[in-house]
């Protein structure tokens, strides 16, 4: 029975995985603004040396970014594959494979062979769909089960060696998703300071220290630009700066916290599947009044639930937008703990609800992969429109490009990337020549911006265009043929064509 249990477990795994690599397998990946920004700031590291000691701007606090160690993890395979993005889908296919590795250790470990069984396929099949799509916080949801394991080691055994292990990881976690790392180095360090004292080990806080090896890229950053970071999150909090925040009173921010905390934290393993999410929080309420017989932090569910339920109470205190990545890392200690409920619930409730999670979960990640392939969004879309602008281009050929975010940088790096696949030709951007394509995505919601005006006022093209490729409702094409004169009419000097706002 045992080598049946196993023998399903491996194809269902496999069959998760395969879906989940389904996009790539046809050649495509998420696209969006995020990741293309990423996939230009490696093109910028790598083609042209500039060694950067910080990542993509954080979306809560301006003036604030994440470390640039999602950057480096994926550089290689970046230039592995010579710039194409499959090549670094494809280390994300492997990233995901390892993460459910690392979930069934940590759950087996921590519970036993069965738990690490469900809690891997419940992980995988709600990570899955987000495969093809993975930006900074895909590294802390990679590494947060690891650093809970072995945060949960330290406060049994005490050991120096293993705290500082956890240390360093969770500054890896900070430098991937500072939003989630943050908060869970502030819920961390009073116990640790704590026992510390009462143990008179100092050297555990000589070993708290390694945290500083990963976050040195943020020290060093800081010195050489005058502590931006800093004082941007002063600026922040006392209120000289009030971008991102969200007007509402204690009570509105409470009851959201609190839904956050029952529905989103929960609901990531079930694709917000409502009755799903309830009974799988009943579930591990009910195992936790079944495991939790003393305030403990050595008790597995104490520590638990001090960290996901500490987390929602600390964001009290930020008033911006709470968005999904911010608390992403927590997927996999949930899938775990959720599977390890299996030894208290009632045989067929449990199947029942595992199988319900998992049909939920699978019928998802079918449909959410499985056509993926020329939408707007996804590189395949941006490809296709570099490749047309290039077939039909003269050898030398100037280009602008328009979205209503005014970065583009989706069809930025399309663009530069079949430019180097097309040595025998030469795109310049942003500058206009006797052939000119703008390349504009303007879906018209926006009444503040629209790209008549940044053609007439930006770019300074008055005269019709040749020819206008229409690709969706809102994506065109329009190529110019310009006259010396109109050429020699300068463009806006201060158009967006940099990362500076990353």
């Amino acid at each position: 029975m045992r080598t049946i249990y196993k023998t399903v477990f491996i194809v269902l795994l496999f069959v998760i995985i395969f879906f989940s690599s389904w996009p790539i397998i046809q050649g495509n990946i998420a696209f969006h603004t995020d990741i293309a920004r990423d996939f230009l700031l490696l093109e910028d590291v790598y083609y042209n040396k500039n060694i950067t000691l910080i990542g993509p701007r954080s979306g809560g606090i301006p003036g604030v970014f994440h470390g640039p160690m999602w950057l480096y993890l994926n550089l290689p395979a970046y230039i592995l594959g010579g710039g194409n993005p499959l090549a670094v889908g494809w280390f994300w296919v492997f990233l995901f494979v390892v993460s459910i590795a690392a979930v069934y250790e940590v759950a087996r470990r921590m519970f036993d062979e069965n738990t690490a069984m469900i809690s891997s396929l419940v992980y995988a099949s709600a990570l899955g769909s987000s495969v093809y799509a993975f930006f900074n916080p895909a590294g802390a949801v990679l590494l947060f089960p690891i650093f809970f394991y072995l945060f949960w080691l330290y406060t049994k055994k005490e050991n120096p060696l293993v705290l500082a292990a956890a240390m360093f990881i969770l500054g890896c976690i900070i430098q991937f998703q500072m939003a989630f790392g943050g908060p869970i180095l502030l819920l961390i360090l009073p116990y640790i300071v704590y026992r510390t004292v009462r143990s008179k080990k100092y050297i555990n806080l000589l070993m708290s220290l390694v945290i500083i090896v990963p976050l040195s890229s943020y020290i060093l950053f800081e010195l050489r630009h005058d502590f931006l970071q800093i004082r941007s999150v002063i600026n922040y909090i006392s209120g000289v700066e009030n971008t991102g925040k969200v007007d509402s009173s204690f009570r509105d921010l409470l009851y959201r916290r609190i839904n956050f905390l029952i529905d989103d934290s929960i609901g990531m393993i079930t694709y917000n599947t409502l009755w799903i999410t309830f009974l799988i929080g009943f579930s591990i309420v009910f195992a936790m009044t079944k495991e939790v017989k003393k305030f403990t932090l050595k008790n597995r569910y104490v520590l638990f639930s001090l960290l996901l339920v500490g987390y929602w109470a600390l964001t009290l205190a930020y008033k911006g937008v709470i968005w999904g990545y911010y608390y992403w890392p927590f997927i996999g200690v949930i899938a775990i703990f959720f599977g390890a409920t299996y030894k208290h619930l009632n045989r067929v409730f449990f199947i029942i609800l595992f199988l319900a999670v998992l049909i939920n979960n699978m019928q998802v990640l079918y449909w959410k992969t499985v056509d993926q392939n020329f939408k707007q969004g996804n590189w395949l879309f941006y490809k296709n429109i570099a490749d047309k602008v290039f077939d039909n281009s003269p050898t030398v050929f100037g280009y602008f490009v328009y979205t209503t975010d005014l970065y583009g940088y989706s069809t930025r790096y399309s663009m530069s990337y079949t430019n180097r696949k097309n040595p025998g030709k030469i795109g310049v951007p942003n500058e206009k020549r006797s052939t000119t394509y703008l390349l504009i995505d303007d879906p018209g919601d926006l009444a503040s911006t629209n790209h008549v005006s940044w053609k007439e006022y930006d770019v300074r093209i008055s005269s019709a265009p040749m020819n206008i490729d229409q690709i969706t409702q809102s994506y065109k094409i329009e190529k110019y043929e310009l006259s010396d004169e109109q050429v020699q009419i300068p463009s806006n000097p201060f158009m967006l064509d940099s990362l500076i706002f990353r």
